[in-house]
């Protein structure tokens, strides 16, 4: 059921209007016209109304009850008559139940002179209804009337759930944090974010099946939902992350305890049915401390602290302090400056040949983006790639680096080199509507040929949403272009990746085959040997990446690698020191 203490409390509600107010008489009005209806009549309309209506005391009890709420309660009115609204409320439903447009006066009566109330009954039948409570107060008494909005509330909660959990999802998380804000500023007390990861899910799908991990993700959700307070709001924010928001925190460490309970309700494993499966988590938290957070913002901190939760080992908490703090400050900065440098073409392409082990021949070139930063230097890819993917500037950036590497290929294919031309491409650019389209016009444009093009996917491009990415590689296999999955063996892909969707090619990681030459065992050699021969039977090529020694060129020659590229050959290097000499083993 949805959480009537926040909507209220702002004078939300989820219907799309408030039922007839009971408005009571201003002193200072005129004189009733003569016209008016008179007692009898009124008190017909109390006694015919089809909407419940009610009298009540300072206390909030019952003084009289219209028939009414024999149909919307089904109990006679004289069973409420002396029994407090709020006290029912309290003793029949959760405390977050109840809520008043307004802070209540020392006996629970609203302050303000206009009130809504929204409230779970038992009906006589046992079930529960959402009844809207809207009225006036007027000297000692209350005038109200309730609707029943259990239809509405049920739509609501349709509608605003994640399906899987049952759990609000993460637009309406959002709205819960946007609120809570509003009423920070009223209070003295603060509010805090926990976001949660499972840790290893992926692994753990690749294990027992995507079917028990939605059991899981399930189980997982309810844990969460019994660890924290009566009023604090966990959420599904998609796949295996969720959300927590701790409202009326006096000290953060009472969002600390939240935290801590949270991983401890992980401690025990999970039963599915089939077996037990023990499974972990990290949690970033953020706390709101200034008048410019907004729920965007605050999830993001704590975004940013699960994944230095992540990092440290996993299975525990971090907090987002100043130094995060400042770290986010310094990506932010480097978000705007790299934004700036791909709008001035400040950006630089170097491209790592990729050579044939069997003849040494120059065969095609990786391309890799270079960025020179005026004050901090050369930006690893390992820190630039993520800072473009989360930011979006991917998208524009995949843009720049296919038409400029697509045109130098070209004009290099011109000179009677036949090249291919290795591309990576990320789950954003993979997941864009207009990716394979505009990849066509970027190839048409350059007059490179569409088989001269590979595409190299990492396993989380694939992973990030399956369905799609079978969808977008057929269509990519229908343009012509080459597939190839990259990093294999960093990860946990399955072999099912291989025959299930349209690969031409794999390239193994280096840390794959970087005990081959290390330590010559037997085991390193046959991992090698059996992913060799699996590709083989799947008419699939296999590239080796990150070669460093000569040692390691042999094994994967004797294997039956077919190209590679490392550093024994060449680094990467702008387009103007590229050369195409054939690389003679003798020679390397």
């Amino acid at each position: 059921m949805p959480r009537a203490t926040s909507r209220a409390r702002t004078g939300r509600t989820p219907i799309p209007s408030l039922p007839l107010r009971l408005i009571s008489e201003d002193p200072a009005a005129p004189p009733r016209a003569e016209t008016e209806p008179d007692g009898a009549a009124f008190e017909a309309l109390f006694e015919h109304a089809g909407a419940m209506l009610a009298i009540l005391d300072t206390e909030g009890r019952f003084l009289t009850v219209n028939p009414a709420c024999t149909r919307v309660l089904g109990v006679e009115p004289s069973t409420l008559v002396g029994r407090s609204l709020l006290d029912l409320a309290r003793s029949e439903a959760p405390p977050q139940a109840l809520s008043l447009d307004g802070e209540p006066g020392e006996n629970g009566i609203p302050r303000e002179q206009l009130f809504d109330l929204l409230a779970r009954h038992r009906h006589a039948d046992g079930t529960w209804r959402w009844l809207l409570w809207s009225g006036a107060v007027h000297g000692d008494r209350w005038y109200a009337s309730a609707k029943d909005i259990t239809d509405w509330v049920k739509l609501e909660d349709r509608v605003g759930r994640d399906p899987l959990t049952r759990l609000p999802n993460k637009e309406v998380f959002l709205d819960e944090v946007t609120q809570a804000l509003a009423r920070n500023e009223r209070t003295a007390r603060s509010l805090g974010i926990l976001f949660v990861d499972i840790d290893q899910l992926k692994q753990i799908n690749d294990s027992i099946g995507h079917q028990a991990g939605d059991r899981l993700i399930a189980q997982v959700a309810e844990r969460l939902r019994m660890a924290v307070r009566a009023n604090d709001v966990v959420a599904r924010l998609g796949g295996d992350e969720f959300g927590i928001l701790v409202e009326s925190l006096g000290e953060e460490l009472e969002a600390v305890t939240v935290a801590g309970r949270a991983l401890a309700a992980l401690d025990d494993p999970i039963d599915l049915g089939t077996g037990l499966i023990s499974v972990s988590a990290s949690i970033g938290l953020s706390t709101a401390h200034s008048p410019t957070d907004t729920a965007a913002s605050l999830i993001h901190q704590a975004d940013i602290a699960m994944y230095e939760a992540k990092t440290s080992g996993r299975n525990r908490f971090a907090i987002f302090d100043a130094a995060l703090r400042a770290e986010l400050d310094r990506r932010l900065e480097l978000e705007r400056d790299l934004r700036s440098a791909l709008e001035r073409e400040e950006l630089e392409l170097r491209y790592q040949p990729i050579v044939a082990i069997g003849n040494g021949a120059v065969v095609g070139f990786e391309a890799h983006l270079h960025w020179d930063h005026a004050e901090r230097g050369v930006v690893p890819l390992t820190e630039l790639l993520p800072l473009a993917e989360q930011s979006g500037l991917i998208v524009p950036l995949g843009l720049w680096v296919t038409r400029t590497a697509t045109e130098q290929v070209a004009a290099w294919r011109a000179d009677g080199t036949d090249l291919f031309l290795a591309l990576n491409v990320s789950p954003r650019q993979l997941a864009d509507e207009g990716f394979v389209a505009g990849l066509k016009a970027t190839l048409e444009a350059a007059k490179l040929p569409h088989r001269a093009l590979a595409i190299e996917l990492a396993e989380a491009a694939v992973l990030a949403d399956p369905a799609k990415a079978a969808t977008r590689l057929a269509e990519l296999h229908e343009l012509g272009v080459g597939l190839a999955l990259d990093d294999f063996g960093a990860g946990y892909a399955p072999l099912r990746h291989l025959i299930e969707l349209p690969f031409d090619a794999i390239k193994l990681n280096p840390s794959f085959i970087g005990e081959l030459a290390a330590t010559g065992t037997r085991a390193s050699r046959a991992a090698v040997v059996a992913v060799v021969a699996a590709a083989r039977e799947l008419e699939i090529s296999v590239f080796a990446e990150g070669i460093e020694s000569m040692s390691q060129l042999e094994e994967l020659r004797a294997v039956g690698c077919s190209a590679a590229q490392g550093p024994l050959f060449a680094p990467a290097r702008p387009a103007s020191e590229v050369t195409f000499e054939r690389f003679a083993t003798s020679d390397i």
